[in-house]
């Protein structure tokens, strides 16, 4: 096939990944109207993962079907992100990758191209160390948790409950492991009022040295 310019060659690119897009989706409802947050494809991993969360978010607010998800994303990125998607939408219609579709195709795309592979490697290792340290038990907590979300890591309650306890300060562990606990919720708040205690005693203790 020939074509009369590179433009000509692009549109049908565009038009043969459309195409293909067509034949592996469901009839098409009508476009939400959902205005996403912008994307532009910084070499950030965090700043990516939390669009890319804040996107998951507002997808289920608003019930988006699995067919317009790709779309309205992809139509909110800006600067380089807006030319690398351009670059794979060409590489589509030349059959060159394999079509992405649903919003999990996307995400594994998007995970290729701004998540480098040692990042879980070094969350891991991160979470491996993370202990409380001089930080408040409620910072250290949000950093667990975040930490747990961003590896995407199941793991039970126990498991939770045993990596939050293992890292607290010394002095608060010994007397939050002499209590029983049925949830993560209950044992953090349990530790913050031991913090609070031995908190308060230090400030007494101060007072009578004065």
């Amino acid at each position: 096939m020939h074509y009369g310019s590179q433009e000509e060659e692009q549109d049908w690119r565009v038009h043969n990944f459309e195409k293909r897009r067509q034949q592996h989706q469901p009839p098409k409802t009508s476009f939400p109207f959902v205005k996403l947050p912008s994307f532009s494809g910084e070499s950030d991993t965090n700043l990516y993962l939390g669009w890319e969360a804040k996107v998951e978010q507002m997808f289920n607010v608003y019930e988006v079907e699995e067919d317009q998800k790709v779309k309205l994303a992809s139509l909110e990125f800006l600067d380089y992100a807006m030319q690398w998607w351009h670059q794979i939408v060409m590489d589509i219609g030349l059959n060159k990758r394999p079509i992405v579709v649903s919003w999990y195709d996307f995400k594994e795309c998007m995970h290729v191209r701004f998540v480098p592979p040692h990042y879980r490697k070094e969350l891991l290792l991160k979470l491996q160390l993370l202990h409380q340290g001089p930080r408040t038990i409620d910072k250290y907590f949000k950093d667990l948790e975040t930490t747990l979300t961003k590896i995407n890591m199941h793991d039970s309650e126990d498991s939770k409950i045993a990596r939050f306890v293992s890292g607290l300060r010394r002095e608060i562990q010994d007397i939050v492991e002499l209590y029983e606990y049925s949830s993560l919720e209950k044992v953090v708040h349990l530790a913050i009022k031991v913090e609070s205690q031995l908190f308060e005693e230090s400030k007494f203790k101060k007072c009578w040295v004065y």
